[in-house]
């Protein structure tokens, strides 16, 4: 009867011995080769985020859509995978994030470079003037997003009748000063408020800004020359309300574009 527990337990400690050395083993193993869902999934993300920023068209293809881009933008932008900040800002004139410049500026910059070279934002002000502007530092608002290059709708449809042409002119020389020094090597385009019909001395606040931009050596971009002329009837199917419907958006957003693309 010794001899069979005896014998029970030799078996026994040879099983537990086996056992022991099968789940060191699988330690082991585990340790050698770690696979995980999350590490797999992140891989993934990896991959796919190469993915997005990786440059679809050569260097010298990239060079000629940069061609109006001032020179430290057009370095960033042949250096860095890292997308282009764009920030529209402006009044209701610029339309909203439904309806309004920003679908057409970012599709259209996708279409023109390829997606994700640039973020396209969009700062709506609706009734605010030049001069609200300043008074209550709503350039603050634009500086937070820090953006590469801003498009400054100079709000003069909003100022008419509410702002003299000097004290606006005044007023967007604070609003530029702010952004480039609240954002350093920010490029700023000024861009005229919207054309309407028969403007009378609407058209006369407008030749003014050109004269201004041009004085300041800000980079101004007319978008007027693109509508159809103020004085016809045509015009009216591109305004609702005296702000740009979407045929309207579709005109300036153009405009952008075509910039941002080297025409």
């Amino acid at each position: 009867m010794k001899n069979v527990v005896f014998l029970l337990a030799i078996i026994g400690c040879i099983a537990l011995v086996v056992a022991g050395k099968f789940h060191w083993d699988e330690k082991i193993e585990q340790s050698v080769h770690p696979v995980s869902a999350e590490e797999e999934s992140s891989s993934e993300l990896e991959n796919e985020s190469e993915k997005v920023i990786e440059q679809p068209i050569s260097n010298d293809e990239l060079k000629e859509l940069v061609a109006n881009f001032p020179e430290q933008l057009q370095e960033k932008m042949m250096a860095s995978n890292d997308p282009i900040s764009v920030v529209m800002v402006g009044s209701e004139s610029i339309g909203t994030k439904d309806s309004g410049l920003q679908t057409i500026v970012e599709e259209g910059l996708a279409s023109s470079y390829w997606k994700g070279a640039f973020t396209v934002e969009q700062l709506t002000f609706k009734k605010e003037t030049t001069e609200t502007i300043v008074e209550e530092k709503l350039y603050k608002d634009v500086i937070e997003k820090n953006p590469d290059v801003v498009f400054l709708e100079a709000f003069t449809l909003n100022d008419n009748g509410n702002v003299t042409i000097d004290e606006g002119h005044q007023n967007l020389s604070a609003i530029i000063s702010k952004l480039n020094k609240g954002i350093p090597g920010v490029s700023v385009i000024l861009m005229p408020s919207n054309p309407i019909s028969d403007p009378q001395y609407y058209s006369y606040q407008i030749s003014a800004l050109a004269k201004y931009a041009e004085a300041k050596d800000y980079v101004y971009l007319d978008h007027w020359k693109e509508w159809p002329p103020v004085d016809g009837e045509k015009i009216d199917d591109y305004l609702l309300d005296a702000r740009p419907n979407d045929k309207g958006f579709e005109v300036w957003g153009d405009v952008i574009v075509d910039y941002m693309s080297g025409k």
